[in-house]
């Protein structure tokens, strides 16, 4: 994986993950991948991204329940199916 941090036009922060096929085959074997400033020296210390993969925004939503408490902001953007998000 390749990660960078980015300034926009707008000067938003953007955050550009680049995923490879093997990181692709670890996620479908039900291994997420946690990005931090440890594992990807420059990455902001106060972050942390976590990449996981499901079948369906369900199959997700079951995977993360252990991290989700009262103070989490869940947001589920539904989509028509074959429409990228």
């Amino acid at each position: 994986m390749i990660t960078a941090l980015a300034n926009g036009a707008k000067g938003e922060r953007i955050v550009l993950l680049g995923v490879s096929r093997e990181n692709v085959n670890r996620l479908m074997r039900g291994l997420p991948i946690r990005v931090t400033a440890e594992s990807h020296p420059g990455f902001p210390a106060d972050l942390v991204i976590a990449i996981t993969f499901g079948e369906t925004e369900k199959d997700i939503t079951q995977q993360l329940e252990g991290l989700i408490s009262p103070d989490t902001k869940v947001v589920g953007v539904p989509r028509e199916k074959g429409t990228p998000s």
